[in-house]
């Protein structure tokens, strides 16, 4: 993955409005989770989480399973002035952000503008270099060495923990993204999900994150 620059395939954002609305009624229905995007810093024990652009922040509370997020983004670099931006899958509560899952997570502290709105995933990999782009209406496949591979048939199947995509119409390959943590190779990037591309007489392995 080194030797493909990360600005070209990742989309990092600005904005973070729908997630710190005010809270819901009582009467109304739970709120599902949304992604949360911007700069995390640790702070005397603490994890503050402040929106990109926002001049708001709150504290941070990990629901992952054994707070396995938290010992990830301090293996990532996360520490007392060392910041990560970071993408979490969570609700506002209050002042308080619980999340449960991250999307994306790198060690360059700062927002950048989102891409193209209509990829839904992406992910990347290496040996040899490879870079997805995933939209409702096609798969884009960028790998060292060979022809750009575009395909519009496509089927998406999202069922929680997995991503199913199966890509063409006779024999379809099977593609599918699974909700675990994923590092780059510099180690300065954490992905949520894991890639395996099943292509004719290969496996690409790497990881994915979504895209908004």
């Amino acid at each position: 993955m080194a030797k493909h620059p990360l600005h070209h395939f990742i989309a990092l954002c600005c904005a973070t409005l729908p997630l710190f609305a005010s809270a819901a009624d009582a009467d109304s229905p739970p709120a599902s989770e949304k992604i949360a995007r911007g700069l995390l810093l640790q702070h005397a024990g603490r994890m503050i989480f402040t929106p990109c652009r926002e001049r708001t922040y709150v504290q941070l509370e990990d629901t992952s399973p054994g707070q396995q997020l938290s010992a990830a983004l301090v293996k990532l670099g996360l520490a007392e002035n060392k910041p990560l931006y970071v993408e979490f899958m969570g609700l506002a509560e209050a002042d308080r952000l619980k999340v449960s899952w991250i999307n994306f997570a790198h060690t360059d502290a700062r927002c950048q503008a989102s891409a193209n709105p209509d990829e839904k995933w992406r992910a990347l990999g290496n040996a040899p270099d490879w870079a997805m782009h995933l939209s409702e209406q096609q798969v884009r496949l960028e790998q060292a060495g060979q022809p750009e591979f575009r395909q519009k048939e496509i089927v998406i199947d999202a069922s929680g923990e997995a991503v199913n995509i199966a890509v063409g119409k006779e024999r379809p390959e099977q593609w599918r993204l699974t909700r675990q943590l994923c590092s780059s190779q510099d180690k300065n990037s954490l992905f949520g999900w894991q890639a395996e591309l099943r292509r004719p007489g290969k496996l690409l392995r790497g990881c994915a994150w979504q895209g908004y």
